[in-house]
C-alpha cells in the first residue's frame, strides 16, 4: 500500500508546487534551524565515521542527501590523477566534512583552515581518522592584520562582517593564505584550493595570489549575495582577478551541487547576471562556483562532462 501510495503523494505536491509558481509563489524547504548545543552525532562520510554537532545545518544535510558536496571528491580524483603530488587546502573547513570526502576519493595531503573555536575542536577530533592532515586555526583575508568584526553563527556556520563604529565587536587576527603556507616545514604542491566561509571567500582567494600564479590550482568557492555585498567586493573585479590569473574556465552549479552551466573566460557579464540573479528566496540561492586554469582545460572537460551526465 505505502509503495502504491508513493506516486500519488508525489503528483499531489507537484499540482500544489505548480499551482503555487503560478501565482509566484514558491516553496523551499530549509534546515532545522541550530540550536546551541554540544550534542554531538555521526555521519559516515569517505568511508569514515566523523563526529559533528547536531545542530549544524550541515548534519540535516549529510543526512537528508548523503551525496552533498561529493563534487570536490570527483574533483579531487581528477586532481590527483593528473598531479599524483598534488595537496588540497580547505579553507572554512567547519568540522572536517569536506577533508572526510576528498581523503575518501584521492590520497592527497591536505590543509585545513578553520577560525571558529567550536568547529575547530571537533576538526582536531575527525582530522585524526586521517593521514597528512595540516591543521590552522585561524582567520584569512586579502592581507594580513587586525580588524574590528561582527561575529555571527558561532559554532556551525561563522559569519563575519565589519563592526559598524560605536558597536561592540571581536578584534580578529588575519592572516593571508599565502602567507600561512610559505610558514609550513613543507613545499606543497597545492592543485586544489577549496574556500567556504560565508562572503570572505573573495578575499580569501585574493589573499592567495602567490599559490594561484605558482601553482595554478583548481578553486572551488561560493557566490552569495546575501554575504558578499555586506562586504562591499565588486564581483566583477574579482572576476577580472581570476581571468588575470589564467582562470579561464568556470563551471556553476545550484546549492544542491546541480550543474547549472560552463562559461569562458569572456563570459564576465553572464557570470555577473547569474550572481544578480541569485539571492535567498529566488529559485537559486547562491552558486557553488568551480575554476579551471587554462592549463588545466581538460580536467575542466573531464569534470563538465561526468557533471552533465550526472545531470540526466
Amino acid at each position: 500500500m505505502r509503495l502504491f501510495m508513493r506516486p500519488f503523494i508525489k503528483n499531489i505536491k507537484l499540482g500544489i508546487l505548480r499551482l503555487l509558481n503560478h501565482f509566484g509563489y514558491r516553496l523551499l524547504k530549509l534546515p532545522p534551524k541550530p540550536k546551541k548545543t554540544s550534542k554531538i552525532t555521526h555521519v559516515e562520510l569517505g568511508g569514515k565515521v566523523i563526529k559533528i554537532h547536531s545542530g549544524n545545518p550541515l548534519c540535516f544535510a549529510y543526512q537528508q542527501h548523503p551525496q552533498h558536496n561529493s563534487a570536490i571528491g570527483k574533483v579531487a580524483a581528477l586532481v590527483k590523477g593528473r598531479y599524483p603530488m598534488a595537496w588540497a587546502v580547505d579553507v572554512g573547513a567547519n568540522v572536517g566534512d569536506t577533508l572526510a570526502i576528498i581523503k575518501g576519493k584521492a590520497s592527497l595531503p591536505v590543509i585545513c583552515v578553520e577560525g571558529d573555536v567550536v568547529c575547530y575542536e571537533l576538526l582536531q577530533e575527525n582530522a585524526r581518522l586521517f593521514n597528512e592532515v595540516y591543521l590552522f586555526k585561524t582567520f584569512l583575508a586579502d592581507k594580513p592584520g587586525e580588524s574590528n568584526m561582527a561575529v555571527e553563527k558561532e559554532g556551525w556556520n561563522l559569519t563575519l562582517s565589519q563592526a559598524q563604529p560605536g558597536s561592540a565587536g571581536q578584534k580578529l587576527r588575519f592572516e593571508t593564505l599565502d602567507r600561512l603556507v610559505h610558514g609550513l616545514d613543507k613545499s606543497p604542491n597545492i592543485k586544489l584550493l577549496k574556500v567556504d566561509t560565508e562572503g570572505y571567500d573573495l578575499r580569501i582567494i585574493k589573499g592567495a595570489a602567490g599559490i594561484l600564479q605558482q601553482d595554478k590550482p583548481v578553486l572551488t568557492f561560493e557566490l552569495n549575495r546575501e554575504t558578499i555585498e555586506p562586504l562591499g567586493d565588486p564581483v566583477g573585479d574579482f572576476y577580472d582577478f581570476l581571468v588575470s590569473r589564467g582562470y579561464h574556465h568556470f563551471i556553476l552549479s545550484d546549492p544542491g551541487g546541480r550543474l547549472v552551466g560552463a562559461l569562458g573566460q569572456n563570459h564576465k557579464a553572464l557570470f555577473l547576471d547569474l550572481y544578480q540573479y541569485s539571492y535567498l528566496g529566488q529559485p537559486i540561492y547562491y552558486f557553488d562556483v568551480w575554476a579551471f586554469h587554462q592549463d588545466d582545460g581538460d580536467l575542466f572537460e573531464n569534470f563538465l562532462t561526468a557533471e552533465r551526465a550526472a545531470r540526466k
